[in-house]
Protein backbone atom coordinates (compact mmCIF):
# COMPACT_ATOMS: atom_id res chain seq x y z
CA UNK A 1 0.00 0.00 0.00
CA UNK A 2 1.60 3.31 -1.06
CA UNK A 3 1.60 6.38 1.51
CA UNK A 4 1.34 9.66 1.00
CA UNK A 5 2.35 13.38 2.39
CA UNK A 6 -1.38 13.46 4.00
CA UNK A 7 -1.20 10.00 5.19
CA UNK A 8 2.17 11.13 6.63
CA UNK A 9 1.07 14.53 7.81
CA UNK A 10 -2.16 13.67 9.63
CA UNK A 11 -3.10 12.09 12.98
CA UNK A 12 -4.98 8.52 12.33
CA UNK A 13 -6.88 10.24 8.94
CA UNK A 14 -7.47 13.46 11.02
CA UNK A 15 -7.39 16.13 9.54
CA UNK A 16 -4.68 18.35 11.08
CA UNK A 17 -1.24 18.86 9.39
CA UNK A 18 1.55 18.48 11.16
CA UNK A 19 4.97 19.42 10.94
CA UNK A 20 7.42 16.25 11.04
CA UNK A 21 10.57 15.76 11.40
CA UNK A 22 12.44 13.49 8.90
CA UNK A 23 13.11 10.68 11.57
CA UNK A 24 9.71 10.80 12.64
CA UNK A 25 7.85 11.02 9.06
CA UNK A 26 9.91 7.72 8.23
CA UNK A 27 8.78 5.98 11.25
CA UNK A 28 5.32 6.68 10.76
CA UNK A 29 5.92 5.56 7.10
CA UNK A 30 6.90 2.56 7.99
CA UNK A 31 3.78 1.86 10.87
CA UNK A 32 1.29 2.81 8.00
CA UNK A 33 3.30 0.85 5.53
CA UNK A 34 3.31 -2.57 7.76
CA UNK A 35 0.88 -2.10 10.35
CA UNK A 36 1.68 -5.58 11.95
CA UNK A 37 5.36 -6.94 12.90
CA UNK A 38 6.56 -3.55 11.79
CA UNK A 39 10.26 -4.12 12.48
CA UNK A 40 10.42 -7.20 11.03
CA UNK A 41 8.71 -5.92 7.29
CA UNK A 42 11.28 -2.34 7.57
CA UNK A 43 14.31 -4.62 7.87
CA UNK A 44 13.40 -7.25 5.21
CA UNK A 45 12.20 -4.28 3.03
CA UNK A 46 15.25 -1.73 3.64
CA UNK A 47 18.20 -4.22 4.04
CA UNK A 48 18.48 -3.32 8.13
CA UNK A 49 18.94 -5.43 11.20
CA UNK A 50 15.65 -5.69 13.31
CA UNK A 51 17.53 -3.49 16.09
CA UNK A 52 18.19 -0.78 13.59
CA UNK A 53 14.34 -1.10 12.63
CA UNK A 54 13.09 -0.87 15.98
CA UNK A 55 15.08 2.19 16.75
CA UNK A 56 14.42 3.89 13.49
CA UNK A 57 10.62 3.28 14.60
CA UNK A 58 11.42 4.89 17.21
CA UNK A 59 12.41 7.91 15.74
CA UNK A 60 16.14 7.46 16.19
CA UNK A 61 17.30 6.55 13.33
CA UNK A 62 21.14 7.38 11.95
CA UNK A 63 21.78 9.08 9.15
CA UNK A 64 23.53 6.30 7.72
CA UNK A 65 20.22 4.08 8.08
CA UNK A 66 18.50 6.79 6.78
CA UNK A 67 20.74 7.07 3.87
CA UNK A 68 20.58 3.37 3.03
CA UNK A 69 16.60 3.22 3.59
CA UNK A 70 16.38 6.09 1.23
CA UNK A 71 18.42 4.04 -1.13
CA UNK A 72 16.32 0.87 -0.75
CA UNK A 73 13.02 2.94 -0.44
CA UNK A 74 13.97 4.52 -3.83
CA UNK A 75 11.49 7.99 -4.57
CA UNK A 76 8.33 5.93 -4.64
CA UNK A 77 9.42 5.90 -0.45
CA UNK A 78 11.15 9.31 -0.30
CA UNK A 79 8.48 11.83 -1.83
CA UNK A 80 5.83 11.71 0.89
CA UNK A 81 8.52 11.29 3.44
CA UNK A 82 9.96 14.55 2.82
CA UNK A 83 6.37 15.80 1.10
CA UNK A 84 6.00 15.21 5.22
CA UNK A 85 8.53 17.12 6.56
CA UNK A 86 8.38 20.20 3.99
CA UNK A 87 4.28 20.53 4.05
CA UNK A 88 3.52 20.07 0.53
CA UNK A 89 4.00 17.19 -1.88
CA UNK A 90 6.36 16.66 -4.73
CA UNK A 91 3.39 16.88 -6.88
CA UNK A 92 2.25 19.91 -5.72
CA UNK A 93 5.54 21.14 -6.39
CA UNK A 94 5.16 20.09 -9.62
CA UNK A 95 1.72 21.40 -10.46
CA UNK A 96 2.84 24.79 -8.95
CA UNK A 97 6.48 25.10 -11.53
CA UNK A 98 3.91 23.85 -14.66
CA UNK A 99 1.80 26.35 -13.86
CA UNK A 100 4.92 29.52 -13.84
CA UNK A 101 5.96 27.77 -16.62
CA UNK A 102 2.69 27.99 -18.45
CA UNK A 103 2.88 31.72 -17.66
CA UNK A 104 6.02 32.63 -18.60
CA UNK A 105 5.54 31.23 -21.89
CA UNK A 106 2.07 33.39 -22.09
CA UNK A 107 4.06 36.03 -21.27
CA UNK A 108 6.81 35.65 -23.65
CA UNK A 109 4.28 34.44 -26.38
CA UNK A 110 2.72 37.79 -25.60
CA UNK A 111 5.64 39.66 -26.23
CA UNK A 112 6.72 38.17 -29.52
CA UNK A 113 3.55 39.27 -31.04
CA UNK A 114 3.84 42.58 -29.95
CA UNK A 115 7.68 42.36 -31.42
CA UNK A 116 6.83 41.20 -34.82
CA UNK A 117 3.75 43.81 -34.77
CA UNK A 118 6.14 46.89 -33.81
CA UNK A 119 8.49 45.64 -36.57
CA UNK A 120 5.65 45.50 -39.06
CA UNK A 121 5.92 41.68 -39.60
CA UNK A 122 2.44 39.53 -40.56
CA UNK A 123 4.54 36.09 -40.95
CA UNK A 124 6.90 34.69 -38.26
CA UNK A 125 8.74 32.77 -41.07
CA UNK A 126 10.09 36.07 -42.25
CA UNK A 127 12.52 35.66 -39.04
CA UNK A 128 13.19 32.49 -39.47
CA UNK A 129 16.73 31.32 -41.27
CA UNK A 130 16.11 30.46 -44.39
CA UNK A 131 17.62 26.73 -44.19
CA UNK A 132 14.60 25.86 -41.39
CA UNK A 133 12.17 27.91 -43.56
CA UNK A 134 12.00 26.14 -46.32
CA UNK A 135 12.18 23.01 -43.89
CA UNK A 136 16.02 22.07 -45.49
CA UNK A 137 18.32 20.09 -43.31
CA UNK A 138 21.75 20.56 -42.02
CA UNK A 139 24.52 18.30 -41.84
CA UNK A 140 27.55 18.79 -40.18
CA UNK A 141 30.04 17.22 -43.14
CA UNK A 142 27.51 18.75 -45.96
CA UNK A 143 26.39 21.61 -47.43
CA UNK A 144 22.59 22.69 -46.64
CA UNK A 145 20.18 20.83 -48.43
CA UNK A 146 22.38 17.99 -49.45
CA UNK A 147 21.25 14.20 -48.11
Amino acid sequence: MAQTMEAIMTLEGQLLPFARDFREALAIYARRTWPLNTSVHAAKAWGIDKTTAKNLLKGHASDATITRVLRAGGWAMALPVIGAVIGHSAEQFLEDERRKHVELARRNGALVTDLRAGLGLRNHSAVEPASHANGERRSFNRRVGQD
